[in-house]
């Protein structure tokens, strides 16, 4: 049998490692080893012990056979990544212009990574005879036999943990010196299954305990009426049972059954409601299915409220129904409870979950869920894209529009297009769905590169709530500088006063925007990022939104030493601490990141929110989209315009997005709903089709700007992010890069460059901040253009960071 050889990407983020490596195989692994698998290989002049990924097999390599080093050992017996993954990593590699093992590691979730552990190990040969002879010390006898306990190995972070007040390092090189142990580095996963043990009686056994044994007979009985109790549970009913526990085991009073926990402790008992379908909805379905059928992928446009979630679960049950598997996708961990719920409550066990609100070890289960196939459907944010399933029949990717669906870490990838690549690559479909699609999804259906399927109404003939907008300039005129108009005043009161639920929605947290002395002008900035600090009134401290640095209120200018401190701006706070001081309410809900910080507590205010005993939600993004709540007659958009005004050609687009999603959360049930949209500039066209629940108005105004100005979906846009500490050193760097770009530029007909400039955000976490854009009509073009500033010299100056982001959501 000729020699085989593996294709591996060491795991290591360089320039100099992102290539293939040859390895040869030994026999012993020959087969076992396949492409996905990790291996640890000898790596560089030192043969360092190193994580690889096989990306292939092969029989033929180029270089001279007595350069090829031997695959040290398998670290997996099955292949972690599916062979059709692999080319996704290749592709991505491509796309996004990242390493190899950027665009692994985005497949691969955290806790099914690997860590590397320093281990001392016994050298078994003339071990006794040595010890014997050499080892007069008590503390390395002592040393010795804690890790012969240990089978003859111990990591060094035991050894210090137990012989914590020992110069630990010495006498192990004392031992090491004599040839007693070897310290080794090994790899291993990071995680592994939770296994509980189950304890019963041993019923066949008939001796008796010793009439001293009370502790172990009062545990004896515990189990016996507890059968199949924990070992831990009985730990945690007697402290200090170790050793009494391990003597009836020994003993054979007392059997141990081995059983796997998963992690994820949902518990919750869900209802299974099966709708009957809407004519729109089932003809939205056909529609779905016949695009499908001709191999497209689709794009729903339904209102809010029509009854898209329906048309999901139709279509997954008849996937799953064919032994296929499903990925639904969603944008915010806010809404991951209220699709778990929707999906659990008619699929059962078959759903997995995966967000970044899992703990390491519930991800590391719900992932194996899927691997086994035990799992046919996964419900989770950004990165269940990449969930392993081996039989993917459809992914669904739900308000596909958010931004949150572009990663901001390597590889910059748009989730939209890993899974139409991922459809491709496994024969799936492709559903994206929003009432708000994004400019350019809406194009590509409407020029016919994907299928549109449209749900215009409403499910039951329910209407679209009624839109008002209130001229902030004109309340100022008439007197009132309170954050609440008359007419949002005047409804919250009659809402409040019908028991309906209201839900108000600014997208800034804090209490107050910035603070200023009155004095001297000073605005209290974060002196990292050169932002300024907003004002939390409940830790009376002033944080930085961007690095998340805190630092207690000063109570006098910092400059000029005086006590006229102002607080300026609104932010979800002081909105609360407003509204329970003029409506006489205590009883508010606040969602943000500031309320949100702990495991579930998303879930715990929707469920307080639904059970109706709070009346009023107060929140930011948050709760603007997806969320349905059928008492829900008001909706109230502090301002409007936090968003028009931001330096980016999306700014109209995210506002109309915004206000159409939160006005979409009144009215959803029986009750009629209203919107109130407070806004200092009423005449501009996102509000004004936000008004009207007018999409198409918006879409067709917004793409005759875009082609006039050549932006996307006209044009391919990259930012280039040059940052570093010295100020001066960015600027040059920014500078001869963009002479650099100048001259590689010429080579292109369809690519053009603006800046270098200052970045719109010139400082964040200490480190100055540059930017060069990149416009191309040509995609090929551009990429090749980063493709070459990728591999240059600017990327690997000391103390200088490049980032480039192709399509990028913001230009900040």
């Amino acid at each position: 049998m000729p020699q085989r050889y593996a294709e591996v990407i060491i795991n290591n983020k360089s320039k100099a490692t992102d290539k293939l490596f040859h390895y040869a195989v030994p026999d012993s692994l020959i087969d076992n080893i396949q492409p996905g698998c990790r291996v640890i290989v000898p790596f560089g002049v030192s043969n360092k012990h190193m994580e690889a990924y096989v990306m292939g097999l092969t029989d033929h390599v180029d270089i001279p056979i007595k350069r090829i080093k031997q695959i040290s050992s398998l670290i997996d017996d099955y292949p972690l990544i599916p062979s059709r993954m692999l080319k996704l990593v290749e592709w991505m590699k491509e796309k996004y212009i990242c390493f190899y093992i950027d665009a692994i590691q985005a497949v691969i979730p955290t806790p099914i990574r690997t860590k590397s552990t320093s281990i001392i190990e016994l050298i078994e040969e003339n071990y006794e005879e040595k010890k014997l002879k050499l080892v007069k010390s008590e503390i390395m006898l002592d040393i010795l036999e804690y890790i012969e306990a240990n089978d003859g190995t111990a990591s060094i972070a035991e050894l210090k943990s137990y012989f914590s007040e020992l110069k630990l390092e010495y006498f192990l090189k004392k031992l090491s010196d004599i040839n007693l142990i070897v310290k080794k580095q090994v790899i291993k996963s990071k995680l592994g299954k939770k296994i509980d043990k189950l304890l019963y009686v041993n019923m066949n056994i008939n001796a008796e305990l010793s009439k001293n044994a009370a502790k172990q007979k009062e545990l004896l009985d515990y189990i016996r009426n507890n059968p199949g109790v924990t070992a831990m549970k009985l730990k945690s009913v007697y402290k200090g049972c170790d050793s009494s526990i391990k003597t009836l085991i020994n003993k054979d009073y007392i059997n141990v059954i081995e059983k796997e926990e998963y992690r994820y402790g949902e518990q919750r008992i869900y209802e299974d409601k099966q709708f009957v379908h809407t004519s729109l909805q089932i003809q939205a379905i056909e529609q779905i299915e016949n695009n499908f059928a001709k191999k497209k992928n689709v794009l729903l446009h339904g209102v809010t409220g029509s009854g898209k979630t329906e048309v999901y679960l139709d279509l997954i049950e008849k996937h799953i129904a064919m032994d296929k598997d499903c990925i639904i996708l969603v944008p915010e961990i806010s809404l991951t409870p209220q699709m778990i719920t929707r999906f659990k409550g008619r699929l059962g066990d078959k759903v997995a979950v995966l967000h970044s609100g899992l703990n390491e070890g519930e991800k590391y289960d719900e992932w194996r869920k899927i691997k086994t196939g035990e799992v046919k459907a996964v419900v989770g944010a950004r990165s269940a894209i990449f969930a392993p399933f081996a039989n993917l029949g459809i992914i669904i990717i739900d308000e596909e529009h958010e931004t949150t669906y572009k990663s901001d870490i390597k590889p910059k990838y748009i989730t939209r297009e890993v899974a139409e690549k991922r459809c491709q690559l496994e024969g799936a479909c492709l559903i994206m769905g929003s009432a708000t699609p994004s400019i350019e999804s809406y194009f590509r259906a409407q020029s016919g590169e994907l299928g549109l399927v449209e749900l215009p109404d409403r499910i039951n003939g329910r209407e679209m709530p009624e839109v008002f907008v209130v001229d902030m300039r004109e309340e100022l005129k008439q007197g009132n500088k309170t954050i609440f108009s008359q007419l949002l005043t005047e409804e919250i009161l009659t809402t409040l006063k019908e028991s309906n639920q209201l839900i108000l929605f600014l997208n800034r947290r804090g209490h107050s925007t910035f603070v200023s002395c009155r004095e001297c002008g000073l605005v209290m900035k974060c002196p990292r990022c050169n932002i300024s600090l907003t004002y939390h009134i409940n830790e009376d401290s002033l944080s930085c939104h961007y690095c998340g640095a805190t630092k207690l209120n000063p109570k006098l200018c910092p400059k000029c030493g005086s006590k006229y401190i102002k607080y300026f701006g609104v932010g979800t706070q002081k909105l609360e601490k407003e509204f329970q001081k003029k409506f006489s309410i205590k009883n508010t809900l606040r969602m943000d990141a500031d309320t949100t910080r702990f495991k579930n507590s998303h879930q715990a205010i929707l469920d307080i929110f639904r059970s109706g005993k709070s009346k009023v939600l107060l929140g930011t993004q948050m709760i603007s989209k997806g969320l349905d709540f059928p008492d829900v007659t008001l909706v109230g958009v502090i301002t409007a315009d936090t968003s028009i005004n931001l330096p980016d050609f999306r700014s109209a687009e995210k506002t109309f997005q915004m206000i159409a999603q939160v006005a979409g959360r009144s009215g959803r049930g029986s009750k009629e709903g209203k919107v109130i949209v407070q806004t200092y500039t009423p005449e501009h066209y996102s509000i004004k089709f936000a008004q009207v629940h007018d999409y198409i108005g918006f879409y067709k105004e917004e793409i005759k700007l875009r082609r006039e100005l050549a932006y996307p979906p006209f044009s391919h846009l990259a930012n280039i992010i040059i940052s570093g500490f010295d100020e001066r050193r960015v600027i040059k760097e920014a500078n001869e890069i963009g002479v650099y770009l100048d001259l590689e530029i010429k080579r292109y007909k369809a690519v053009e460059k603006l800046g270098p400039s200052t970045a719109p955000l010139s400082k964040i976490k200490s480190k100055y901040r540059w930017q060069i854009i990149l416009k191309g009509s040509s995609e090929i073009e551009l990429r090749e253009l980063l493709e070459r500033l990728a591999l240059s010299k600017f990327t690997d100056i000391e103390g200088i960071s490049l980032s480039i982001d192709m399509n990028p959501n913001n230009m900040l």
